[in-house]
């Protein structure tokens, strides 16, 4: 069902969601490894629960 509504989008938006789809976890990735190095420099600044 869901590859029936990829084939008639457009290559712009085909692109658009590959993009997207390889951008997004790797922006999260970034954002865990950064908070990560923060609480490492100072951990009262950062609390994980």
């Amino acid at each position: 069902m869901i590859g029936v509504l990829i084939a008639v989008l457009g290559p712009e938006i085909k692109l658009l969601l590959a993009a997207l789809a390889i951008v997004g976890p790797v922006a999260i990735i970034i954002l865990i490894l950064l908070i990560k190095r923060i609480e490492r420099e100072n951990p009262d600044r950062i609390r994980w629960r």
